[in-house]
């Protein structure tokens, strides 16, 4: 354990702060990838078994590293030894640890541990029935034990293992692809930094912090104040604005005012904000918003954020560490502009006819005030904050609550994801549904999305335990996510639970779906 009494990270990677140019989602990997033989087995098994998968992976563009000389196949510590320095002197991110026969659990166990990085374990199925007499590898038996001088050496928390880990040739390249997707993940994570730009709103409490539980994935936080932000955009102001910025947003959207002074707000911010990326080499920040933001630089953030987050520098609002994280976890996993929305309102019956017989209880209206990719929009147009108008502007036209960026957000398959801190560590739920194409008839950045079993995962799993907003990756993708998550430490992860097995504390006797068993009248 460290000082501040936060486990100290599984495994380390072998690179410093990274920082993604603009326009990146996600980091390149290096995998590395070893296979193993026990000395009673035929080396040779292992050798073809390997070649037919590093020429499968080139053959879907995956190139791995591989030991040179006889570290290639291990089958003493020596090799051990040599393919662990090898792979780490070739900047190897991850290993792809493969047992060719049965293997030598030993050696096997001294390789992970020298390497001292990630790995994703894999077992040979047997090919074919004519070769089991004298080329059966036995590798189903081999990963028990392979797996169990693993765990004894405590060096669980840093290994992956597939639902089915146990392949052949198909199945190997699906999940290295796999384990690449995930890898990632836990690399942005494990080098990213957040600009936090406070204080937090005094009106969204549950958007409060703890750094260790930041500090438990791996990132580094950034902590400054709003006025930092106030200094930067006026002392762009005095050297003449940020034109080129003005002029190329005046063109992005329709709704953009016709007013020179009031796109230089806009512009300003948006190259302060760029600034503070580069100076502090950056993966995302959080800004205030609400509401001295608004009459401190007089304008809201909304449309920025979109901007942004277009470019793979995701902006989180209301000062929102824990969905800024959930952000850039899903940026790194989809590897494309993500957004945060709130899990908002329900969805009426008569919104369109199409929803006759629908499953409303899972339907759920996702709205914001505009960190959507105008690309993930119909018919994107800046506008005014409505809500914010209320209190801030309640008389004459709107100003300083301008700039958000509003329309219906696409029809797309979506993953949302969330974490909040429980003690000095991170908790998590992932869902997966879709955006319906549907007109949300409402104001803002707005779409219906339907999220399978949602009403029971809203009741028994987020209520009490996660915050209003969500990050939202425009693609499946919860698998990727879930698995790094294991892999950063994260023990405790909510998904939907299908429609037959009850939550802890659910009154089955209240469900619909479980009360007519309960009564016996199913």
């Amino acid at each position: 354990m460290t000082d501040a009494g936060v486990a100290a990270p599984p495994f380390t990677l072998l690179i410093s702060a990274m920082h993604l140019p603009l326009g990146t989602y996600s980091p390149d990997v290096i995998l590395g990838f070893v296979s193993a033989s026990r000395n009673c087995f035929p080396r040779a098994l292992s050798q073809e078994r390997s070649a037919r998968i590093l020429e499968a992976a080139a053959r879907e563009g995956i190139a791995l590293v591989v030991p040179r000389g006889e570290a290639a196949v291990i089958e003493t510590k020596s090799h051990a030894g040599d393919a662990a320095r090898q792979l780490k002197a070739a900047g190897a991110d991850a290993v792809v640890f493969y047992l060719g026969n049965f293997s030598p659990e030993i050696e096997d166990a001294v390789f992970l541990k020298e390497f001292d990085g990630p790995a994703m374990v894999l077992a040979a199925a047997e090919e074919r029935g004519d070769t089991l007499l004298h080329q059966r590898g036995d590798a189903l038996c081999g990963l028990l034990s392979a797996a169990l001088a693993i765990e004894r050496r405590g060096l669980s928390a840093k290994i992956h293992y597939p639902e089915a880990p146990v392949v052949d040739l198909a199945g190997a390249i699906r999940e290295i692809a796999h384990f690449r997707r995930i890898m990632k993940v836990v690399k942005g994570a494990r080098h990213a930094t957040l600009g936090l730009f406070g204080p937090r709103p005094r009106d969204f409490e549950t958007c409060h912090y703890h750094l260790a539980a930041v500090h438990s994935l791996g990132m580094e936080v950034e902590e400054l104040g709003l006025f930092d932000l106030e200094n930067e955009v006026a002392k762009i102001k005095k050297h003449g604005g940020a034109p080129e910025t003005a002029r190329e947003m005046a063109r992005a959207v329709t709704g953009v005012p016709d007013d020179a002074e009031f796109v230089g707000r806009l512009s300003a911010y948006e190259k302060a904000l760029l600034n503070f990326r580069e100076r502090l080499r950056l993966s995302g920040a959080a800004s205030q918003c609400w509401s001295e933001q608004e009459f401190a630089l007089r304008h809201v953030p909304c449309f920025i954020n979109s901007r942004l987050a277009e470019q793979g520098f995701p902006i989180a609002c209301e000062n929102d560490v824990y969905s800024l994280i959930a952000e850039l976890l899903a940026q790194y996993a989809s590897d494309q502009a993500v957004s945060i929305l709130d899990i908002n309102h329900t969805i009426p019956a008569d919104l369109h006819p199409s929803l006759k017989g629908a499953p409303l209880h899972d339907m759920v209206g996702m709205f914001h005030c505009g960190n959507t990719t105008r690309k993930r929009l119909k018919n994107p147009a800046m506008k005014h904050q409505v809500i914010m108008k209320r209190v801030m502007e309640p008389e004459g036209a709107p100003d300083i609550t301008r700039g958000t960026l509003e329309g219906q957000i696409s029809a797309s398959p979506i993953t949302l994801i969330q974490v909040q801190d429980v003690g000095n560590r991170l908790r998590a739920y992932l869902a997966e549904g879709r955006f319906l194409d549907l007109d949300p008839k409402t104001f803002g950045c707005t779409g219906t999305a339907h999220l399978p079993g949602f009403r029971r995962f809203y009741r028994h799993v987020i209520l009490g335990r996660f915050h209003h907003h969500a990050a939202v990756a425009f693609a499946h993708c919860g698998a990727i996510l879930y698995d790094a998550l294991r892999l950063l430490g994260v023990e405790e992860i909510h998904a939907p639970l299908p429609s037959n097995i009850p939550y802890p504390r659910e009154n089955v006797f209240r469900s619909e779906t479980f009360s007519a068993a309960t009564r016996g009248d199913a």
